[in-house]
């Protein structure tokens, strides 16, 4: 029994599909050794399989012992590639490039500011030691050197203060420039991805494999990631759908194009980066942006929004408060010259508030630099209190004591004493009576002390006479409250409700000897030393005490309910006050209640205007004082921000280095799976040519067995 087919001539076809299909799989394993250093480049693979066995026809067995096959063909060129891979690494790299961007310029600005070895902080510290050595120093107070020194350190840190505003400055205006930059490389990505997917598209639709298009659209939705957050989703026609956060960059052969960067308006009347879709007319400046997630333009975002802005009000809020507690001390004091101090710091441009781009030293004269309190220890009105040679105890009942010269009578006396200072009169109610707050000298100035009323009381034990001085230190936030804007004086006045020319020992001042002082004001005609350097001593304790930041002093016009949120405008020209800050609403002597710390829960701007939000836990009544909560020292608020811009940078520094591991990792896994590896492809390549010989072999045989039979045969003749 014989069986179809039969013959060489079918040999030599079958060899023929043999031959096609090992040269096109050497032809793609050529392809991927050509490609081994391509970006992007996807290894694929021939798919080779056996043609169908042949069908018999009429007469002829289709089957015999066994089947026969007509060959081998290729039956498809496959692109070997993981897309869940691709996910997990563009997500890695867009994070990786996220940290790069914040850690590059965080790393830049914290070389800008130059702390610790330099810059403000330790032009700060510079500053305090001069003051200082004007305090300690035999005859600083008198010292023309040391008076220069105070402002040539006052001068060199206003200068880093600028330096580091201008800084913020300069890289938010690079953060704006590279995130155009990007936006111009993105727009084109997003333009070759569209192509791209109409061409995949074509090629799936009339059969083909388009794996060159594909590889080339991956590499470019990788490149793409490394600027914005990328989601894919490939599409029944073989496009893909890019997204960012749900919002379409690529739907199939549409790109939607990205705007420049602009700078809108948040609802707390913060600027922000922020970068819309490009849209005709554009989009509105408090529109919310698209939402980026990570990559370099989201890292310049967070850059711009989270860090620069930030650090700039912080160095704002640091330059107006020093230069507000600074000149407090000043502008209380006298100069050599007997004249009214004024504030060391002042604006370069007068019409806009202290920051720290605009602070500059306003006394160049080191005879102005003020040094010198008034105080009554200078002038001639208070005389000893003492009587005869006695020496007085200060410890002692006041009352009926002999050792005075004009002691309160047994039964004591009680009444007030007015002391104005910066346009502010309080009253500091006395009683000399036993238990009384002034029953002893040292009661009286403990107590008086205590009201903080900017001015100090002291015993002279070498003159045996009390001592008034203004204390422009020895204030509280109801004083300052109470001030408002009435400016900052060296002069004050007290008078005492009992004062009787005729009877001294019927008022306190009488009784310590200081009656003529009453409702006199104590100033540089009467009151003052130019060299007693007081005046520096209350500037050196301002480093030393808990200021507030901002320099925040106002109130409300309207009462506050316990438990209800209250929304407070701010006076112009304060506009640095941040959620989260602390704030101490309704001063009173001794922090007695109802006085209250409460948090700014939100701000906002209108017409310029800065207002807070916060919640008080009790009810207040209308006027009540709010101030910045004196929580912390100028340096300690410094500090904070240098520690924040160093924290700020490792977290960069970190992120950079553990995402960079992770996208290389992936990336590893990745190529192990569809990148071409050299090594295997040659490998494969010797084993198609191999075949391909075997095959060619076999059809030189055959060829040999025809040409016997035909010519030996006789079959041709």
């Amino acid at each position: 029994m014989s069986s179809f087919p039969q013959g060489s001539f079918f040999g030599v076809d079958l060899m023929g599909t043999s031959l096609n299909a090992f040269q096109e799989a050497e032809n793609v394993t050529s392809n991927n050794i050509a490609n081994v250093n391509t970006p992007g480049a996807s290894r694929q693979v021939a798919q080779l399989n056996e043609f169908a066995p042949i069908s018999g026809s009429t007469g002829y067995a289709a089957h015999v012992s066994g089947t026969f096959g007509e060959g081998v063909v290729v039956q498809q060129i496959q692109r070997i590639h993981s897309n869940s891979y691709d996910t997990l690494f563009r997500a890695a790299s867009s994070s990786q490039n996220y940290y790069t961007v914040e850690q590059n310029a965080l790393q830049a600005f914290q070389s800008t500011l130059g702390d610790p070895n330099s810059g403000i902080g330790t032009q700060f510290t510079a500053f305090q030691s001069a003051v200082n050595q004007l305090v300690t120093q035999a005859g600083g107070g008198s010292s023309t050197s040391a008076r220069a020194n105070v402002i040539t350190q006052a001068q060199a840190l206003a200068s880093a203060l600028n330096n580091a505003a201008n800084t913020v400055l300069q890289q938010k205006s690079q953060v704006l420039a590279q995130g155009s930059a990007i936006v111009t490389q993105v727009n084109g990505i997003l333009d070759q991805i569209a192509a791209l997917n109409g061409q995949i598209r074509a090629s799936t639709a009339v059969g083909d494999n388009p794996n060159t298009f594909a590889d080339q659209r991956d590499q470019l939705i990788n490149k793409l990631s490394q600027y914005l957050s990328t989601q894919t989703a490939i599409q029944p026609d073989g496009s893909t759908l890019v997204t960012v956060n749900g919002q379409a960059l690529v739907n199939d052969t549409v790109a939607y194009h990205l705007a420049a960067p602009t700078i809108g308006t948040a609802s707390n009347g913060s600027p922000i980066f922020k970068i819309n879709f490009a849209t005709t007319p554009p989009a509105a400046g408090t529109a919310p942006g698209i939402p980026l997630g990570s990559g370099q333009l989201a890292g310049l975002q967070d850059l711009y929004n989270n860090k620069l802005t930030v650090y700039g009000r912080q160095l704002d809020q640091f330059a107006s408060s020093m230069a507000n507690e600074v000149d407090r001390v000043t502008q209380a004091g006298y100069d050599q010259n007997g004249q009214a101090g004024v504030g060391l710091f002042q604006p370069i441009v007068g019409s806009l508030p202290i920051s720290a781009g605009n602070i500059k030293v306003g006394i160049t004269d080191p005879s102005q630099l003020p040094a010198a309190l008034a105080s009554t220890a200078a002038g001639t009105l208070v005389v000893p209190m003492n009587s005869a040679n006695n020496t007085v105890d200060t410890s002692a009942q006041i009352d009926g004591n002999t050792s005075l010269a004009n002691p309160p009578a047994a039964a004591g006396i009680a009444g007030k004493l007015t002391v104005t200072v910066d346009g502010v009169a309080q009253t500091f109610n006395y009683n000399t009576g036993t238990g009384g707050n002034a029953n002893t000298i040292n009661a009286f100035i403990t107590n008086f002390n205590a009201a903080h009323l900017g001015v100090t009381a002291s015993f002279n034990a070498s003159s045996q006479s009390i001592v008034f001085a203004r204390d422009p230190v020895n204030t509280d936030l109801v004083h300052r409250a109470a001030q408002g804007t009435n400016p900052t004086t060296p002069t004050f006045t007290i008078s005492d409700s009992n004062y009787s020319g005729a009877t001294p020992a019927a008022s306190l001042l009488g009784a310590l000897g200081a009656n003529a002082i009453s409702g006199v004001p104590q100033n540089a005609s009467n009151a003052f030393a130019a060299n007693d350097n007081s005046n520096a001593n209350a500037l050196n304790q301002v480093f030393s005490s808990n200021v507030g930041v901002p320099a925040l002093e106002t109130t409300s016009a309207a009462a506050a309910v316990a438990g209800t949120p209250m929304t407070v405008p701010l006076p112009a020209g304060v506009n640095n006050v941040a959620v989260g800050q602390v704030l101490t609403i309704d001063a009173q002597p001794g922090g007695a209640p109802p006085q209250e710390n409460v948090v700014v829960s939100a701000v906002s701007f209108t017409g310029g205007i800065e207002s807070v939000t916060f919640t008080p836990a009790n009810s207040h009544l209308a006027g009540f004082s709010i101030a910045s909560a004196q929580v912390q020292t100028l340096g300690q608020f410094y500090g904070q921000l240098i520690t924040q811009v160093g924290l700020d940078t490792q977290t960069a520094i970190t992120g950079t280095q553990t995402q960079t591991n992770l996208a290389n990792n992936i990336n590893a896994t990745r190529q192990s799976i569809d990148g071409i590896n050299i090594d295997e492809e040659t490998q494969n390549l010797i084993k198609y040519q191999n075949a391909y010989q075997a095959a060619a072999q076999t059809i030189n045989v055959l060829n040999q067995l025809l040409n016997t039979v035909i010519n030996n045969l006789g079959v041709g003749q």
